[in-house]
């Protein structure tokens, strides 16, 4: 051993040492590795939870650039180290002690994830292919892969390729096989199987997942019945299916197989051709023909045809009359139009009321796609009478008939309808013209003569008729004048003609031709301004342009100093028009009858309505509504309402004033002018919004002004809110005859309790509260009686009233006095007792109440004496 001496100590660095292997038997090393110290003196000691283990080694140290490496190993049971037993490994040394501890850690277990793709060694889809299995980053390295067919064992060759990912430390495999190409095609599955750690993984493909699973098309040629009856030897029909997979095809005739002697195949990339060769006269027996397509990766599809006789579309037939035909002067030409027609013999007959009247034979040659055909016939003058219908009948092969709509009634006499078009009011006003019949014309003729030819379109109904349709356009200007509007449509084949006249007066209805007239008389402003008065006339109604207004004075008709206001369009889709004429004073004051009168220009009837001034004037009656106790106290926000009433004429301006200072018309709302049933007068109410917080004891004046008088109306409220803001009670204590009474005044709100007590204790019951009345201030007064008895009115008893408010309680004493055998009013009086100081107010009431019954008691004995003499 070579001994360091050094003038400092290092304490060791301890690492954990696990065996890489699996042991040998039922034994596994473990080691502890310290390193880094000195001086080189150290020792180890092992134990197991606790337990100190003695089979251990310790080796000796190792110097390396004056520092020292020491290892020890000790032999433990595999038992316990796959049990996880703790095992700690412990060093002594002079720079200080270390521990280590040592468990069985189990390794990170990581599947792997797997694909199953195919890849084509030539032509996609075409060529041989191979199929790769690749599973990718599992850990450990430990992996099995099988391959199986429609889930039996595989029996083939198969490429197996291992690579580790250094920086991961995970695994990856990959296994090719090259499946049996007839069994791919036929859609076998091919599966993947890997088993790792105990689990199994599987991934199967199938050329099913390749392409789409779709059933396919199948289209079944037959050939025609010409083909047939010219190949009198063997026919073929061809069955083109569109599929890329390798579909089995089967022919069935008549739900009979076909042999495979008269069956031919060719198969290529998109789709199959399977031609069947049948003898000419199996074919004639034939009813249906099937075509099957089946394969594992579809639902099988098939396609049936009859071939029983020609194969015929049925055609589509229909008879009508051509535009190009009738424009060029042809007007009594039909055309048969046939559609969707197959490759045959055709015969097209023209019948007039199921009749033939004409023929054509046809031999449409083989072509691909349906067919169509257009044939014309003019239709003989005999024929043309109004009880004739014509039908074009197709005959197809030899059996099938299609006839087409009858088509009838084309000679028909012509017919007009003359419409306005809705437009705008200001501008040209459309009129639409519209005939109808065998070859109409139209003309315009606005009073007699012809004006500029208008715009004209003309089309075919299906019914074989001719429509023509003209548009004209008017000026406003001249359509406003009345001016009437003609239009004449004319059949020079038939030699008929029909006329419509239209003008503004024929398409306003009687309703538009009312309107409602209001005349309303001068402000009450210019009454009092001695100068110009201006009377306005309301009309309502629709189209109000197309009325006149005249005014009337006196009978006469006025036209000077009138203005006149457009329109103004509602919701409702009536007008209002308003007109304003401004008259002299003098003619009002002078009891001249004002009328305005409209009329519509369509119209004799006049609607008018009058004003003059009224020789009888109703002053209005102002008064403004006390508020209720409830309307006060439930919101801050009070409406007060002024009722104006008993007033004429109806001309009347009202407005509220605060403290004198006339308020804005926003404070305040008032109601038109409304008369009750029965009733020559009128009456109205405003509204007046106020708040308590901004009253402040305010006095609010409703001012009325009225023709009836120079001098405005006016009905006043002061301190509205008096009512319910809360103000202490006054009291006085009275005595009557066998009664006391109880007066409590100026008080609010009108909350209040009053109780009687004898001697201060005992509660008497034997009174009588009136309820609150509230006075012109807003304040309240109560009273409450007493009736005295002998039992309890007795010399030196106290009588007390007691007053509870919610601002106060005050209680009233009275007694009767001991040298006094009969009480007087004023004595007892005298004696009251209060016990709260009720103001100088209470005083001045008892004073006044005093004073008022003496002088009832001197009018009392004056009235006596005057009667006695």
């Amino acid at each position: 051993m070579v001994t360091v001496t050094s003038a400092t100590s290092t304490k060791p660095a301890l690492l954990p040492l696990i065996s890489c292997g699996s042991g040998t038997g039922n034994m596994i090393t473990l080691g502890c590795f310290a390193t880094g110290f000195t001086p080189s003196s150290l020792t180890f000691s092992w134990n197991k939870n606790g337990a100190a283990l003695s089979d251990f080694i310790q080796y000796p140290p190792v110097q390396k650039d004056n520092l020292f490496t020491a290892v020890s190993q000790v032999r433990v049971t595999k038992q316990d180290w796959d049990a996880k037993e703790a095992f700690q490994c412990v060093v002594t040394h002079v720079a200080g002690n270390d521990n280590v501890i040592i468990t069985k850690i189990e390794p990170q277990i990581i599947f792997p994830n797997i694909t199953l793709h195919p890849v084509w060694k030539g032509k996609f889809r075409t060529s041989a292919v191979t199929l790769v299995c690749t599973l990718s980053g599992f850990f450990p390295d430990t992996l099995s892969v099988k391959w199986q067919r429609d889930n039996q064992p595989l029996n083939t060759v198969q490429i197996d390729r291992k690579l580790q990912s250094v920086e991961e430390n995970t695994f990856s495999l990959s296994s090719e096989i090259e499946p049996n190409m007839t069994e791919w095609h036929k859609g076998s599955s091919f599966s993947c199987n890997s088993m790792h750690n105990s689990i199994e993984l599987k991934q199967s493909i199938s050329i099913c997942e390749i392409h789409e699973s779709t059933p396919p098309s199948i289209k079944v040629e037959t050939p025609s019945f010409k083909t047939v009856m010219m190949a009198k030897s063997i026919v073929k029909a061809t069955c083109l299916v569109h599929t890329v997979y390798d579909a089995t095809v089967t022919w069935l005739m008549d739900d009979k197989p076909a042999s495979s002697n008269q069956v031919t195949q060719a198969t290529y990339s998109t789709h199959i051709i399977s031609n069947l060769i049948v003898s000419f006269s199996d074919w004639k027996k034939l009813k249906f023909l099937k075509c099957k397509a089946e394969h594992r990766c579809f639902t099988s599809n098939e396609h049936i045809v009859k071939v029983s006789g020609p194969a015929v579309t049925p055609p589509s037939v229909e008879i009508r009359r051509s535009l190009p035909d009738i424009l060029s002067g042809d007007r009594a030409v039909l055309e048969c139009h046939i559609t969707q027609l197959s490759s045959t013999y055709l015969y097209v007959n023209f019948q007039a009321n199921n009749s033939d009247i004409s023929e054509q034979f046809f031999d449409l040659l083989e072509a691909p796609g349906p067919h169509s055909l257009r044939r014309r016939f003019t239709v003989p003058q005999n024929y043309w009478n109004n009880d004739i219908s014509f039908t074009c009948k197709v005959n197809q092969g030899f059996s099938s008939v299609f006839p087409s709509k009858s088509i009838g009634n084309i000679f028909v006499d012509p017919s007009v309808e003359l419409l306005l078009v809705p437009g705008e009011e200001s501008g040209q006003q459309t009129l639409v013209c519209s005939g109808w019949g065998f070859n109409p014309q139209i003309k315009w003729l606005p009073e007699s003569q012809q004006r500029t030819p208008p715009t004209t379109d003309i089309s075919v109904a299906a019914d074989g008729r001719v429509a023509v349709t003209s548009q004209l356009r008017v000026n406003q200007t001249e359509w406003k004048t009345g001016k009437v509007f003609s239009c004449e449509v004319s059949d020079r084949s038939l030699n008929k003609n029909v006329r419509k006249d239209i003008s503004l007066c024929s398409v306003t209805p009687p309703s538009c031709q009312i309107v409602g007239v209001y005349v309303q008389g001068p402000s009450v402003q210019e009454l009092q301004s001695n100068g110009r008065v201006t009377i306005a006339c309301l009309l309502v109604g629709p189209r109000l342009n197309d009325f006149s207004i005249t005014w009337k004075v006196g009978g006469k008709q006025y036209s000077l100093n009138v203005q006149t206001q457009p329109p103004v369009s509602h919701s409702n889709g009536t007008e209002s028009l308003r007109s304003f004429l401004n008259l002299s004073a003098e003619d009002w004051h002078a009891y001249k009858r004002v009328s305005c009168e409209g009329k519509h220009k369509c119209s004799n009837q006049s609607y008018d309505d009058h004003i003059s001034k009224s020789k009888e004037l109703h002053p209005p009656t102002v008064k403004i509504i006390q508020p209720t106790v409830f309307e006060l106290s439930t919101s801050d926000v009070l409406t007060l309402v002024c009722l104006v009433s008993g007033f004429f004429p109806s001309n009347i301006m009202v407005y509220w004033e605060k403290n004198g200072h006339r308020l804005t018309l926003t404070h305040y709302t008032n109601s038109p002018a409304w008369k009750y049933t029965e009733s020559s007068t009128y009456s109205m109410s405003s509204r007046l919004n106020t708040s308590q917080t901004e009253d402040q004891e305010s006095t609010y004046s409703c001012v009325v002004t009225h023709e009836s008088s120079e001098m405005p109306f006016k009905s006043s409220i002061k301190d509205v809110f008096a009512t319910v803001t809360p103000t202490q009670p006054s009291a006085t204590l009275l005595q009557g005859s066998g009664e006391l009474v109880c007066l409590v005044f100026g008080f609010s709100p009108a909350s209040i309790n009053i109780t009687w007590f004898l001697d201060d204790t005992k509660e008497l019951l034997d009174y009588n509260t009136s309820e609150p009345h509230r006075g012109p201030d807003g304040k309240f007064s109560i009273q409450s009686r007493l009736r005295l008895s002998q039992s309890n009115w007795l010399p030196g008893a106290i009588h007390t009233c007691r007053v509870t408010h919610t601002t106060i309680t005050l209680a009233l004493n009275i007694s009767k006095p001991e040298m006094l055998g009969d009480c007087s009013f004023l004595d007892d009086i005298m004696h009251a007792d209060i016990n709260q100081d009720i103001g100088v107010e209470s005083w001045y009431m008892a004073f006044t109440f005093l004073l008022f019954f003496l002088i009832s008691v001197v009018y009392g004995v004056l009235a006596t004496l005057i009667k006695i003499k």
